[in-house]
């Protein structure tokens, strides 16, 4: 890629938000490069794990619904002739981000080859006048047994799960486990109670204090939520078939059914070398139409602070950054300073 080609937005990252962004991007017809990102930070990406989407109408009976929707869009735009010249794609991950005069330089990972994949090529570098990182979250897991891992097939099978928004209804007529110590993981178990009536529910800290104020705890106990404050053990059941619940200490806490509260990791870290404002839990501030403490540096998606973590949201945030982008970009052509 020649360094001396400027784009009008770079757009890092390709889930949710970084979809709407790319495809609003091209269809205002600014000249438009996506990062996808590399095996490593795709992996790593929320999207690549969520195999079900119910709260949006059209995902239903997709496999991996956002990430093949990113799919669909780009095909979409590499089959229009008006607008496939407005897209770059990038299947390597930003790794970092400089501004110099108003210009954003944003170098891309090395790709490996060989066949022990021992050497690497350099990445590359480019330039675009604003940028809109959508990086995203991951969720923060459990460690069990002084690991991860056990979790995941679980988690896999929809036995645990994430987001009470999205999959509470999943747990109807289900005995459900919330883990978590802080007062967030109290309040989902509230939630599902009152929204559900789920007929048993407990919430298990991990080892930790229970952060419930005496409020939360009022009403935990008035719902009949037993909170566990030793440290899970093992995980009950068999990963191909079913989860059966918790060993937490020494006892044996049964449920077909648990939400991680855990917490996030914030993916800023292309964010904060250039001095991005982040919340106290990392999250990125922006203002109304997504654009940070850095002049023209914008965020859309679960990273941004205060914000629902879902994809429609995501979506809103996306189109409101890139519109302002567009609109910034038309003055400045207008007044001869583009």
């Amino acid at each position: 890629m020649s360094e001396d080609r400027c784009f009008d937005v770079a757009v890092i990252g390709a889930g949710g938000a970084g979809q709407m962004a790319m495809l609003r991007g091209v269809l205002n017809h600014l000249d438009t490069v996506v990062f996808l990102g590399d095996a490593d930070s795709t992996r790593r990406s929320r999207a690549a794990w969520v195999f079900g989407v119910e709260n949006i109408p059209g995902m239903y009976d997709k496999k991996r619904p956002i990430t093949s929707t990113t799919r669909e869009v780009i095909r979409f735009i590499e089959k229009s002739e008006d607008l496939k010249r407005f897209l770059t794609t990038v299947k390597k991950a930003a790794t970092s981000i400089e501004k110099r005069d108003d210009v954003f330089e944003i170098s891309t990972s090395g790709s490996k080859k060989g066949k022990d994949a021992g050497s690497s090529v350099s990445g590359e570098r480019y330039r675009a006048r604003f940028v809109v990182l959508c990086t995203g979250t991951a969720d923060l897991q459990p460690e069990i047994g002084g690991s991860i891992e056990p979790i995941f097939p679980y988690a896999n099978r929809e036995d645990v799960l994430y987001c009470v928004r999205c999959d509470g209804h999943k747990t109807v007529r289900q005995s459900c486990a919330v883990i978590g110590h802080q007062a967030t993981a109290g309040w989902i178990a509230v939630m599902l109670k009152e929204r559900y009536d789920l007929p048993e529910l407990h919430v298990l800290t991990h080892g930790k204090p229970f952060e419930g104020d005496g409020k939360l705890k009022e009403l935990l106990k008035r719902y009949g939520i037993t909170v566990h404050t030793d440290e899970i053990k093992e995980i009950l059941g068999d990963p191909k078939k079913r989860l059966e619940g918790f060993k937490v200490g020494d006892h044996d806490v049964k449920v077909s059914r648990a939400f991680v509260s855990m917490g996030s990791l914030v993916y800023n870290e292309l964010a904060k070398p250039l001095g991005v404002e982040v919340s106290e839990k990392d999250h990125i501030v922006t203002n109304a139409r997504g654009e940070t403490s850095v002049p023209g540096f914008y965020a859309a998606g679960d990273l941004v602070e205060g914000k629902k973590k879902q994809v429609y949201t995501a979506w809103d945030m996306a189109v409101d950054a890139v519109d302002s982008i567009d609109g910034k970009i038309r003055k400045m052509k207008r007044e001869g300073r583009y």
